[in-house]
């Protein structure tokens, strides 16, 4: 289903999962963007910038090629920082990245888009449960929320839940701090998710339990590297429950996700998206007040409805209580929305 006309199509299983309280959303660079926040590469940049390495240094030999071309087939940010850290030192580089990622925001709206999938990867009990790699404190902008920091996660196995905010990569610290205990590095990489594994771990009991929604992040992404490469280590995952929201043509997003073992849903621009994101919050916050809006819309004869006004009818339709609406609605649906029941488009859902 879409929300609209240029959105990302929504999987009704994705939405029946989100009304369950059962989605949580794993949250990546992009989220934060949008509120001032710099990329992996914009992140490396300030450090490098800082200690100016020789150009004939590792770090910098390491590094240019980003700088000459970041769409290039380019030494992974991970390893970078792991060069970083054996130069200059662990704790004076993540003090560095706690200085960047303090620094004053000038974005118009601030924690925008972490308020709307606050609003949608919520409990039964109206709490948000969200997972993000991002060290910023952005999902805690617009008032107190319970945090996880690492390695001291929420034991699924055994029930504990999974609200409030997991940093799965760290949390970020005062800038005074005597530890910024951060993954960074390729090394801090293989600890989380290879050797000790506590964030594959935690990541594979999440999946057992709920429907996760990859945002934020792009396929070669070292968080998303690690992450299935260590849930594939077994292949014991159910990657029916893992999907990932991405730009670009849906042929291309589908096939590059599917390798990852993620069912894709791609959208044409970062606006589409969030438009989309605006709208699916509206509809967590009350599921019963958007299925009514939209069986009034019901009440026009399907002809001179567009695309994806048809699959929003066909969606409620499908639901029992979009189904209850439908038939007690006043005046009565058009009767020819029956259709869209038991013959949907497959491009409007």
């Amino acid at each position: 289903m879409r929300f609209h006309a240029d959105g990302p199509i929504i999987p009704d299983s994705l939405l029946e999962q989100c009304d369950a309280g059962r989605v949580v959303f794993l949250c990546g660079a992009g989220v934060s963007l949008p509120s001032g926040m710099p990329s992996f590469i914009g992140l490396t940049q300030h450090v490098v910038n800082f200690f100016d390495p020789p150009d004939d240094s590792d770090v910098m030999r390491a590094f240019q090629p980003w700088i000459d071309d970041p769409t290039g087939a380019n030494m992974p940010l991970d390893q970078v920082f792991n060069l970083l850290h054996q130069e200059y030192g662990k704790h004076e580089v993540n003090a560095l990245v706690t200085e960047r990622l303090e620094a004053p925001l000038e974005a118009g709206r601030i924690g925008h888009h972490h308020s709307l999938i606050k609003q949608i990867s919520s409990s039964p009990n109206g709490v948000p449960q969200i997972v993000t790699t991002n060290f910023d404190l952005l999902f805690e902008h617009d008032g107190e929320i319970g945090f996880h920091v690492p390695p001291a996660f929420p034991d699924l196995a055994f029930g504990t839940s999974i609200e409030g905010i997991t940093y799965l990569h760290g949390r970020l610290a005062d800038v005074n701090a005597k530890q910024h205990p951060y993954v960074l590095s390729s090394a801090d990489f293989g600890r989380a998710y290879l050797s000790e594994a506590w964030a594959t771990n935690f990541i594979r009991n999440l999946l057992e339990r709920y429907t996760v929604v990859l945002v934020g992040y792009q396929a070669e992404d070292p968080p998303i590297k690690y992450l299935l490469q260590g849930l594939n280590h077994d292949g014991q995952y159910d990657r029916s429950r893992l999907f990932a929201f991405d730009r670009g043509a849906p042929e291309e997003i589908e096939a590059k996700w599917r390798d990852r073992g993620a069912t894709a849903i791609a959208y044409a621009d970062h606006p589409h998206l969030w438009q989309t994101m605006e709208a699916w919050a509206e509809r967590a916050d009350n599921p019963r007040a958007w299925r009514t809006s939209v069986i009034e819309v019901a009440q026009q004869d399907p002809k001179v409805l567009v695309a994806h006004q048809r699959g929003q009818v066909a969606h409620v339709l499908r639901t029992v209580p979009g189904a209850k609406l439908f038939t007690e609605a006043q005046p009565p649906a058009h009767p020819e929305c029956c259709l869209l029941y038991t013959s949907p488009s497959p491009r409007d859902s």
